[in-house]
């Protein structure tokens, strides 16, 4: 992770889901997230989903998303907003090969 007054960052790969924030974490609210697939050949699947604290459901803020190689999808706003005192936010990519870099702000 990186300067913790700034923002977050991750490299993902495989198809394991990552947890990216919970309500341990210093921030408030999450103003923007990026997602870059950084492979070099691979579309990039991706799950994006809130996991509510209380009962474990998932709710998905973007299911089976590709992202071409080289690309980069942005989140911001409304798309980002919501209570980390509720939900855990998570990433999970479909391909055991896919990477993806993110940036959380």
């Amino acid at each position: 992770m990186a300067d913790k007054t700034n923002f977050l960052t991750f490299n993902i790969s495989g198809s394991t889901a990552v947890k990216l924030l919970d309500q341990t974490d210093y921030h408030n609210v999450a103003n923007s997230i990026s997602i870059a697939n950084i492979h070099t050949t691979d579309i990039a699947a991706v799950d994006l989903y809130l996991k509510k604290i209380s009962d474990n459901t998932d709710d998905y803020i973007m299911k089976n998303v590709k992202i071409p190689f080289g690309a980069t999808l942005m989140l911001e706003g409304d798309e980002c907003d919501f209570p980390l005192d509720v939900y855990k936010l998570y990433i999970k990519l479909a391909g055991g090969s896919s990477t993806v870099d993110v940036i959380i702000r």
